[in-house]
């Protein structure tokens, strides 16, 4: 069930009497055979590493081997199940159709014949970083993106980063073929050799810069690499004007024995200033902080009775840095509140509230909070009553977003239909916390659903692919609706537990993308198939496998 979203279960195993129920029975061992060759020329490819990693379940055991002078390798001793084969190898990367994954179904009297993996030459891009001057820059930063890659996805060939020498050159290996956007990052408030004007005001700084020379990333221009190829790109870092922002926290509890505060822009993708240790009196000064909009956060560490516990609390309204130093401020964290709440059933049948439990998801500043739910000891989860009630106390201000999470997989059908603050519907909007949050929920079995086959380019179905669907605009925020699902070995798939509402589905072999952050849609936008939804709708569709090529193209 979505936004009921279903918990992550325990795998249980037999009981020891029962494996010892039949002791005379005696498992076959299995095996994987094969070998890895060059794609270019069918050469073997020797001390190659080969492993096999198990899917889920009883299956998410791991097994390597390594290939000897001819490129032949053998894993025994394999538990039946499906494997993704990975093979690693410096100077190269794996190949297959379509994707650099290779899914395999290991079970007693398959007898498959032996598999053949395939690498290609790993590309390269080199280059040099330079100042305004035009001179060599060291110790910076130079990471590779390939288009369509999200941070928190990355696989070890679609990104690489590397540093500038004393000769401000660097080189990333180990790459993909396609297409990379490169960013150069100097050390955090680099300035020039000369950071003080004639009237002592502070000089720019230089700051992280997209090839050829940008500071906006829509307007960077993305390096086509190619296999066994050394690509090379020299580009400049641009500076700009940073300002101090300074001033003093107040409430601070007495019982914390470390607080530090850190201010993370608002911007969706926007940089984090390295939190500081607050001083005495509470002061803090941050130095080099560039043009924007920032929330402060007050970290504090405690010990009750031994064990260490963290928290984060907001520090008050966000924080403009326009065109001049901000002093004085004095800050003060935002108090707790408390959210409570209802659940009911749009019908009248009975329902077992204790299978499920809520989570608040901070939902403000265009998703710069996410990622902080459920860290840092933060009170963000509770577990439902008999009646359907709950309860969240000391939870930080700022505005949020609930989840509903199941434990059972029964409920995979049912939806959060409607959540109501202050008289509205703020399934979508999200909620702001205040001393007393009340929340009236709705959830219903009537949830639509997804179904269908994932082809290759011959029309043939794959399996083990990953779908993923993306709702529309106005259901954009909701985490709820972003599901996944992999393909059976038939090729099917099922996303259930839906709102009504147009939704765009998608299949990978292999998924590298995060679906809920704007550069997904801008490179598979097109790519996806549209599926309107009424409540309750049941509708099937059959998928073509998106390329792996970072653009969707």
């Amino acid at each position: 069930m979505n936004l009921l979203v279903t918990a992550i279960s325990l795998i249980l195993l037999p009981p020891a009497c029962a494996i010892q129920a039949n002791p005379q029975q005696q498992i076959p061992e299995l095996s994987v055979r094969g070998k890895v060759l060059q794609e270019t020329n069918g050469l073997p490819i020797r001390k190659a590493s080969v492993q096999l990693n198990g899917r889920s379940g009883q299956t998410a055991a791991q097994y390597s081997a390594i290939t000897d002078a001819e490129g032949r390798f053998t894993i025994g001793d394999v538990q039946a199940g499906t494997y993704v084969v990975v093979v690693e190898h410096p100077g190269f990367v794996q190949v297959s159709t379509g994707s650099r994954r290779t899914s395999i179904t290991v079970q007693p009297g398959s007898d498959k014949s032996e598999l053949t993996l395939r690498m290609q030459p790993a590309a390269i891009i080199a280059g040099k970083i330079v100042d305004l001057d035009g001179d060599p820059m060291r110790d910076v930063s130079v990471m590779a993106t390939k288009t369509g890659s999200i941070a928190g996805t990355r696989n070890s060939h679609n990104f690489g980063y590397a540093g500038t020498n004393d000769l401000g050159e660097f080189r990333i290996s180990e790459l993909r073929a396609g297409r990379y956007k490169v960013t150069a990052s100097p050390p955090q408030g680099m300035r020039g050799p000369d950071s003080k004007d004639n009237k002592g005001n502070d000089q720019p700084i230089y700051l992280a810069t997209h090839y050829p020379g940008v500071l906006n990333e829509e307007q960077a221009i993305a390096v086509e690499v190619h296999p066994g190829v050394e690509t090379r790109i020299d580009f400049g870092l641009l500076t700009g004007q940073a300002y101090h922002v300074s001033g003093s926290v107040v409430g601070i509890p007495s019982s914390s024995k470390m607080a530090q505060i850190i201010l993370q822009s608002t911007r969706t993708g926007g940089s984090q200033i390295t939190p500081q240790e607050i001083g005495e009196g509470g002061k803090f000064e941050f130095t080099s902080v560039l043009p924007g909009t920032y929330v402060a956060r007050l970290i504090t560490v405690t010990f009750d009775g031994g064990q260490p516990g963290m928290q984060m609390q907001r520090l008050g309204q966000p924080i403009e840095v326009s065109n001049s130093h901000v002093e004085g401020l004095r800050l003060q964290p935002e108090a707790g509140g408390r959210v409570r709440g209802k659940f009911r059933l749009d019908t009248d049948q009975k329902f077992d509230w204790t299978q499920l439990s809520v989570a608040l998801i901070p939902a403000e500043e265009d998703g710069a909070e996410l990622g902080w739910s459920g860290a840092n000891g933060l009170p963000t989860t509770a577990s439902l009553n008999l009646d359907g009630s709950f309860e969240l106390k000391n939870v930080p201000g700022g505005n949020y977003q609930l989840l509903v999470v199941a434990h059972s997989n029964n409920l995979a059908d049912y939806f959060t239909k409607a959540i109501t603050f202050d008289g509205r519907d703020v399934a979508d909007s999200g909620f702001p916390v205040s001393s007393e949050t009340y929340l009236e929920i709705v959830i219903s079995a009537k949830g639509a659903s997804i179904t269908g086959t994932v082809v290759d380019a011959n029309g043939q179905p794959i399996a083990n692919a990953t779908v993923a669907d993306v709702p529309s605009a106005e259901h954009r925020a909701r985490i709820d609706l972003y599901q996944r699902d992999t393909t059976d070995a038939s090729g099917r798939f099922s996303l259930r537990g839906l709102t009504a509402g147009k939704y765009s589905v998608f299949a990978f072999e292999e998924m590298q993308e995060d679906v809920r952050r704007p550069e997904f849609l801008k490179s598979y936008g097109t790519h996806g198939e549209v599926v309107q939804l009424d409540e309750g709708n049941r509708k099937n569709v059959v998928l073509k496998l998106i390329s792996d090529q970072g653009d969707g193209q």
